[in-house]
């Protein structure tokens, strides 16, 4: 890795990284207060939830005509332990433990080698709080960011 020198650096590109650190931290302080403090677990439910509905939002039929109310199950995409892994950078290990609990605790559903998250996660409360606090900052700092331009 080469190490660039400091006069490249624009003070724009320093606003801007640090309004994006400051964001994830306040997104990271909420995770806390509303998921019990376990960075891991928050982590590995979050790569199992957009795993698994992240095709959602590529999906052309639901893009033109979406439902009313929750996503219909068939669109849920089942993920392995191995792929949850790699997309967060944790053991593989330790994944499958979490994973393991959280099936014990029908935080997740297992079917076959996958699992996925059950349906209806925004009617509850947590996730519900979860979901608009992280709209509303990514909305309050992208409206920071441009402030800075390139």
């Amino acid at each position: 890795m080469t190490q660039t020198d400091a006069t490249e650096l624009t003070w724009n590109l320093r606003r801007r990284s640090l309004v994006a650190s400051e964001s994830l931290l306040r997104i990271v302080h909420k995770a806390v207060e509303l998921y019990d403090g376990d960075l891991e677990d928050f982590v590995i439910f979050l790569a199992v939830l957009c795993a698994n509905v992240g095709a959602v939002l590529r999906d052309a039929d639901l893009a033109a005509s979406p439902p009313e109310g929750r996503v219909p199950v068939r669109y849920y995409r089942g993920v392995s332990r191995r792929a949850i892994a790699a997309s967060t950078g944790l053991p593989r290990e330790t994944v499958r433990r979490r994973i393991a609990s959280f099936i014990e605790r029908g935080v997740l559903i297992e079917q076959g080698a996958y699992v996925r998250v059950p349906q209806g996660l925004l009617e509850q409360s947590v996730h519900r709080q979860f979901a608009q606090a992280i709209v509303q900052e990514f909305t309050r700092a992208s409206a920071q960011i441009a402030r800075f331009p390139d």
